[in-house]
């Protein structure tokens, strides 16, 4: 227990040290391939998930929350973005042995434009450019002890530009720790994008290497209804990046109905998002609406199927 509370001291310690340098951050980080975060529940809370961490989006944002998974579970997401740039999400997660010994999960991300014509100096068309992104990741979460989980993900990653490709590898590594009960309380650790990359002409670019730390709280209202709120905090290894603050928050209603909505203290992304969920037995339909100034808006549509609830055969144990 003294142990358990100290690991929960010192997260809190590093969120509260890191919050005021977040607000007043002057810019955020760039929207490098291998930082997309397609599933539309997530992105409906402002893109809060490293200390709550409780689906197969875990996969994404912090690969030990899969160890609380007791279900087979397969999500589908289609992300349609700017200037015709859509991204597609699979991704799916496997118990061993109802979590016992701990729980695979696998993912792969999609991100293309539609082919578009390019002409010479003369104005003949020569061909079409072919734009596109394929990031296929492998995990692995163990619950280590009641109160804490560690995960990690292994990533190969491909990327196509006209005529040009680049390829590499990364790992994400994260902790999961549960701080306290009534209401549920937990704290995520996360490192994103250890890895290496060739180049698409002569010049390797920096990985976008990340670091995480987010908290979480679930809190019973009445018999009606469950309240999800977290912040997550980013820190962007670059010279010309700091760090970001992100709150969100998930309204559960009936065990049927979900409002979500989330605010991000960043300059070069969307600041406010919102989403509804739909909860039908095994099956949720998510949806998520972030509007930009600029560049217009961004719509997420997910779908996460239960094959089958482990829980119910533990319980028949």
């Amino acid at each position: 227990m003294r142990d358990k509370r100290l690991s929960g001291i010192i997260v809190v310690i590093c969120l509260i040290v890191s919050i005021p340098f977040c607000l007043r951050a002057s810019g955020g980080v760039g929207a490098d391939f291998l930082r997309l975060a397609p599933p539309a529940r997530t992105a409906g809370m402002g893109d809060v998930f490293a200390g709550i961490s409780d689906d197969v989006n875990s996969i994404i944002y912090n690969p030990s929350g899969l160890a609380s998974l007791k279900n087979i579970v397969v999500s589908f997401t289609h992300f349609s973005s700017f200037a015709d740039t859509n991204c597609e999400y699979v991704a799916s997660a496997f118990p061993i042995e109802n979590g016992k010994y701990g729980v695979i999960g696998a993912g792969v991300v999609l991100d293309y434009t539609f082919d578009f014509p390019y002409y010479n100096d003369y104005g003949d068309q020569k061909g079409n450019v072919d734009n596109s992104d394929v990031i296929a990741t492998v995990s692995y979460a163990y619950p280590v002890f009641g109160w804490l989980s560690a995960g990690v993900n292994l990533k190969y990653f491909y990327s196509k530009l006209f005529i040009y490709n680049k390829s590499g590898f990364a790992a994400d590594l994260g902790l999961l720790f549960a701080i306290a009960k009534n209401p549920d309380t937990y704290a995520g650790l996360v490192i994103q994008n250890i890895g290496g990359q060739s180049a698409y002409i002569s010049v390797v670019d920096p990985m976008p290497t990340n670091f995480k730390a987010g908290m979480g709280m679930k809190l019973k209202i009445g018999d009606a209804a469950k309240l999800t709120m977290g912040l997550d905090v980013n820190r962007l290894v670059s010279k010309d990046e700091l760090p970001t603050l992100d709150l969100g928050a998930d309204l559960n209603l009936f065990e049927v109905l979900c409002l979500r909505a989330g605010y991000g203290f960043r300059h070069d992304a969307s600041s406010v998002s919102m989403g509804i969920g739909i909860l039908l037995d095994r099956v949720t339909f998510s949806y998520s609406y972030q509007p930009f100034d600029v560049l217009g808006a961004t719509n997420r549509i997910s779908l996460d199927v239960a094959l089958f609830d482990g829980s119910q055969d533990k319980k028949k144990e």
